[in-house]
C-alpha cells in the first residue's frame, strides 16, 4: 500500500530522530509523494491573551522549526509546511482532511494513569477524528523498534 500524501504532526520534542518521522519519510519517498509537516500552536486564552507581535514570534518559532526538519526529509520528497493556532488534535485532523492526506503518521508518549488522565492523548484523539489511517509509534522507542520502522517504511 503506497500513501501519496501523508500528514507527520511535529512537536518540539521532535528533531527527526524518531521512528514515527523515519516512517513517514520513508513512506513518502517509496511512493513518491508529498510529507505534510504540521506543527499546531495553543490557542490563547482570554487571561493570557499576548499581543500580536508575541503570536507572531511563536509561530516564527514553529517555522524555523519546521524548516530545520524539513531538511532532513531525503531528497525528491516534495515537502508541505503546515502551522496552526489551536487544539492539537482537531487541527491535525483539520489539515490531514484540507491535504487530502491519505495517512497520518505520529509519534506517542505512550502516556498512562494520571498523566494520561491528566494530559490525555493527542495520538488518541487524532485516530478519533482523523478520516484517513493513523500509524503511531512511540516517540521513546527501543533502537529494536527504531529499526523495525525504518525497515518497514
Amino acid at each position: 500500500m503506497t500513501f501519496k500524501k501523508i500528514v507527520y504532526p511535529v512537536g518540539f520534542e521532535e528533531d527527526g530522530s524518531d521512528p514515527a518521522f523515519a516512517m513517514a519519510t520513508k513512506l513518502a519517498r517509496e511512493s513518491r509523494g508529498t510529507l505534510y509537516l504540521i506543527h499546531v500552536l495553543p490557542l490563547p486564552t482570554p487571561m493570557t491573551f499576548p499581543a500580536e507581535g508575541v503570536l507572531l514570534a511563536d509561530r516564527d518559532r514553529a517555522e524555523a522549526m519546521l524548516q530545520k526538519l524539513a531538511m532532513k526529509v531525503p531528497v525528491g520528497v516534495e515537502r508541505k509546511l503546515i502551522i496552526k493556532f489551536g487544539h492539537t488534535a482537531p487541527e491535525i485532523a483539520k489539515a490531514a482532511l484540507a491535504a487530502g492526506a491519505e495517512a497520518i503518521v505520529m509519534g506517542t508518549h505512550k502516556r498512562t494513569g494520571l498523566s494520561h488522565l491528566l494530559l490525555g492523548s493527542v495520538a488518541e484523539r487524532v485516530v478519533q477524528l482523523a478520516s484517513c489511517p493513523v500509524i503511531t509509534l512511540p516517540l521513546n522507542a527501543t533502537d529494536e523498534v527504531r529499526d523495525t520502522a525504518s525497515q518497514a517504511a
